[in-house]
């Protein structure tokens, strides 16, 4: 309670005050706290929303002895300790901390006398889900719906907080659903397509049977390294603070190349006897065959139902035409965590677990593959935007809590936007990296420099300019005059804009979990930045990310995905014609949705060795990460720490289309610009800042917001 109340202060303060209560609507009920969206009291109401229009909801249920919980999980994940990697049945968890059934059945009732459709208990009573129209939600739990305009997106939300009958008070954790805060978004980030608008659907404006993929789009560079370095291009004029000769992006890291990086190569193990899950919203049709197409292409084990399954709703694929735009990013997100997954532990079994949309329902779908037990490692590249409403928090960390006492490791991606001060108005992490019982996973830029894994990597931030009056003689000649500049205030400066880095910082609403106690450095655990440079101190909070793997799209990672044939040549380059209408395409992408999945498949790998030496699987996996640290030196363990570059880096991003069009690309650096230059000068008082993703995350010695501990070093993390 503390923890909350500290939230809602904070809000007040910060964000021009949080509607935090609200009278119930009838003598017998009961508000539930916290559960009303932080962002509503600085948004715009545009009217309400028509009554007859269906939402989808989820009732979270109290558990029985969430306290005794949060021990039982901090017992057995304590890598040195009696208990560690004693973790409960199925059967013993639903005994000790299920919510009561009686409950679960009275709040289901709740729904069903309202006249909501659908009602179904999810496992063990975690939750009661249904349809209900916006006049069902007002009767049943005395709130509104309007549209309301915040951060240029129209988003349904309930001002006040939710009543429920006072026989349910204490019982029900929150109401999912009331708003659209609980929208996540996929976290890749596309080079090829990195200047196109969406892909046009083929979809007419009914509903298909079966929605066909999106059309063929890329935009690949004209030249791009092998192995980095391997083919650079000397500028004639020199682009400051940058070299004369720089080389060009990345074509995209192979999993050989991958694995060599991060030592799976010199180990043994596959991942063989254990099983990832995968969690995204919606399900592309052409998954199994884009995993095998990938499968055959890159030399890995085909995809058969002894090691792929899917776990997917009946008439997912009818995708609905106004959802057809959301649907096609989540599906290159699925095609990019099957080809990390398998390619980075070839010999581990995978279960996708998908989902009808990616709010209410993704939820669902993931609270089912926890308490199914359907995987020992599940891994998720989405979050929201930033943090969520403390009622959703303590939801959603009731389930990461069953899942450490299960065994479960869960891996959540970081976020592709830096630090949030640019998008939101404040530097926080995302929601659910920056829970407490979670491994957040951030990003980097891999330099892979050799066929050994020999590499230079460094934190994930990408600035770009373009080069000025650019002409691409060949792959190792370019004429240009130099950057493009700006001019603001009769200064002259770069060009440069922040593009994409990891996300990262600190929680908004969960304290310092004892893992992180003299590991994150206080500057980074009690300081709140605002986009306009304030800065404000709180009690000491979780931050995140923990760990990171490679993110960076312009070093990216190759992946496979069914498109729609474009029929222009250079759109439809990399790709291999299925059907008359379709081929399957091979590019380069990137994003922290990258790292996640690569991690799962890093985890894979230790914990199948760790069962051939009669160990537990590692189950929660921050204790286990930052065992053996000490301070913020980070002594030897499995993970590397990654520090900020030594000297200015940058990459070339050419265009097929247009010779006349090549970016430098920065790697985990700011130039100052007009943009940037009051917070650079602040932070180092140079001409460019090493190792600065956006304004507030940096890359530094020891734990940092941007990689977290470091990388993996599958060897040592194998022996940890």
């Amino acid at each position: 309670m503390q923890n909350r109340t500290r939230y809602l202060v904070l809000c007040g303060t910060l964000l021009s005050g949080c509607v935090v209560a609200g009278a119930a609507f009838a003598a017998d009920t009961q508000t539930i706290a916290g559960n009303v969206a932080p962002w509503i009291s600085s948004a715009t109401r545009l009217g309400a929303v028509p009554e007859g229009q269906q939402v989808s909801i989820a009732v979270h249920m109290a558990l029985r002895n969430a306290a005794g919980l949060q021990s039982l999980v901090a017992d057995v994940s304590a890598p040195h300790g009696p208990n560690y990697g004693k973790y409960l049945t199925a059967e013993a968890i639903r005994n000790r901390f299920a919510p009561d059934p009686a409950d679960v059945a009275a709040a289901a009732a709740m729904l069903t006398q309202a006249g909501m459709r659908n009602v179904t208990v999810g496992p063990d009573g975690i939750y009661v889900s249904a349809q209900a129209t916006v006049a069902q939600l007002s009767h049943t739990f005395g709130v509104s719906q309007a549209y309301y305009s915040h951060g240029g997106r129209t988003l349904r939300a309930n001002a006040e907080l939710p009543s429920v009958p006072a026989a349910l008070a204490g019982k029900i954790v929150s109401i999912e659903g009331l708003d659209e805060t609980n929208l996540r978004f996929p976290h890749h980030v596309s080079v090829v397509q990195d200047e196109l608008k969406a892909p046009t659907s083929a979809v007419s404006a009914q509903d298909t049977a079966v929605t066909p993929p999106p059309v063929a789009a890329g935009l690949p560079s004209p030249y791009c390294d092998t192995y980095a370095g391997d083919l650079e291009a000397t500028l004639s004029t020199r682009p400051a603070p940058y070299g004369g000769k720089l080389p060009w992006l990345g074509c995209g890291y192979t999993p050989q190349q991958v694995r060599a990086a991060y030592g799976m190569n010199k180990v043994q193990m596959d991942g063989s006897g254990v099983t990832v899950a995968i969690v995204d919203a919606f399900a592309s049709p052409t998954l199994m065959a884009d995993g095998n197409a990938y499968a055959k292409n890159h030399s890995l084990p085909p995809l058969t139902s002894a090691n792929f399954s899917e776990i997917i709703p009946d008439g997912i694929y009818d995708v609905p035409a106004a959802q057809v735009a959301n649907a096609y990013g989540w599906w290159g997100e699925e095609s990019l965590d099957l080809s990390a997954v398998h390619g980075s532990a070839p010999g581990a079994s995978i279960v996708y677990v998908g989902s009808t949309d990616n709010g209410t329902s993704l939820t669902v779908a993931f609270d089912n593959a926890v308490m199914n037990q359907v995987a020992s490692i599940i891994t998720n590249s989405y979050s929201f935007n930033g943090d969520v409403d403390p009622a959703t928090t303590a939801a959603q960390d009731q389930v990461f809590m069953m899942a450490g006492a299960s065994g479960i490791t869960l891996l959540f991606s970081s976020g592709d936007s830096g630090d949030l001060s640019q998008v939101n108005g404040i530097a926080t992490g995302s929601y659910e990296a920056d829970s407490s019982y979670v491994t957040g996973v951030g990003g980097t830029t891999l330099a892979v420099l050799a066929p050994s894994g020999r590499k230079g990597e460094w934190g994930w931030g990408n600035y770009r300019d373009y080069l000025a009056n650019a002409q691409v003689n060949s792959g190792t000649s370019i004429t240009t005059t130099g950057l493009e500049t700006t001019t603001a205030f009769g200064v002259t400066y770069s060009a440069f804009s922040f593009y994409a880095g990891a996300g990262g910082g600190l929680s908004l609403i969960e304290p310092q979990p004892s893992y992180q106690a003299g590991i994150v450095p206080d500057a980074l655990a009690t300081t709140l930045y605002t986009a306009s440079g304030s800065a404000f101190t709180l009690n000491k909070m979780r931050v995140s990310p923990d760990v990171s793997m490679v993110a960076d799209p312009y070093s990216g990672y190759l992946y496979g995905e069914t498109f729609t044939i474009a029929g222009n040549a250079i759109a439809d380059s990399g790709c291999t014609p299925v059907t008359s209408t379709t081929e399957y395409c091979e590019s380069s992408i990137g994003g922290t949705s990258l790292a996640s999945p690569l991690m799962a498949g890093m985890f894979a790998v230790v914990d199948q060795a760790r069962l051939a030496a009669g160990k537990p699987v590692v189950g929660f996996a921050n204790p286990f990460l930052y065992a053996g640290k000490i301070g913020t030196t980070l002594t030897a363990s499995g993970i590397n720490d990654v520090q900020a570059p030594t000297h200015p880096l940058a990459l070339l991003r050419g265009y097929a289309n247009d010779l006349t069009r090549v970016r430098v690309v920065t790697v985990n650096s700011v130039p100052l610009n007009f943009e940037t230059t009051p917070y650079a000068l602040e932070i180092c008082g140079l001409k460019i800042c090493q190792g600065i993703d956006d304004i507030y995350n940096s890359t530094a010695t020891g734990y940092d917001d941007v990689t977290g501990l470091g990388v993996p070093y599958a060897p040592a993390l194998i022996n940890q």
